[in-house]
């Protein structure tokens, strides 16, 4: 994910300064579905200024406050988006999950441990896709449909992932992680 991507992207909408980006990037949880480290956005706002993607709109200043400055867009700023949205929109995936490391060992570990750390994230996803659910009962009526996007992106990973997870942990149950899959693989 391009910080460069969320700056410009919050310029499109209007004037603001890294703080206003940063408070508007927090009530939107952010960081629950993008990576994305707060100290990286100072940097990057210099960057694109240096760059001449965002120009010094003003200063707000506030008495015993430090002054804000506010950053606008330029022409080259909106070019500059496009671009960075074009290249996120093409962007291939990534498949990580800390938990495939420890599959191709786990036929080494004790399967009762595994089966309850397993059962453990099973009702951590749970718990999530309800919340999921019902933040988009609550809120996806006024939010935009693109965004709308993100929610439904989430909840059907999510609900994948349950699925998976179940029979991991029904495999666990078995003792059969230490095994080969039938269909031509030899049996152990």
């Amino acid at each position: 994910m391009s910080v460069r991507l969320v700056i410009l992207g919050l310029l499109m909408g209007g004037e603001k300064h890294p703080y206003e980006m940063q408070h508007i990037l927090k009530s939107r949880q952010v960081e629950k579905y993008i990576k994305f480290y707060e100290g990286s956005l100072y940097y990057a706002v210099e960057q694109l200024k240096k760059d001449g993607f965002i120009e010094v709109s003003g200063v707000i200043k506030e008495e015993k406050r430090p002054d804000k400055t506010v950053y606008r867009i330029t022409d080259a700023g909106r070019m500059k988006f496009q671009e960075l949205l074009m290249k996120q929109f093409a962007m291939e995936e990534k498949f990580y999950d800390p938990i495939y490391t420890a599959l191709i060992f786990a036929g080494y570990g004790d399967s009762g441990k595994i089966a309850d750390i397993i059962g453990q994230r099973i009702k951590n996803i749970e718990s999530r896709i309800e919340k999921l659910e019902k933040l988009y009962e609550e809120r996806g009526p006024v939010i935009p449909r693109a965004a709308r996007y993100i929610f439904i992106g989430f909840r059907e990973h999510a609900r994948a992932k349950l699925q998976w997870l179940r029979s991991l942990r029904d495999d666990a149950l078995e003792d059969r992680l230490g095994h080969h899959f039938s269909g031509g693989a030899r049996d152990n």
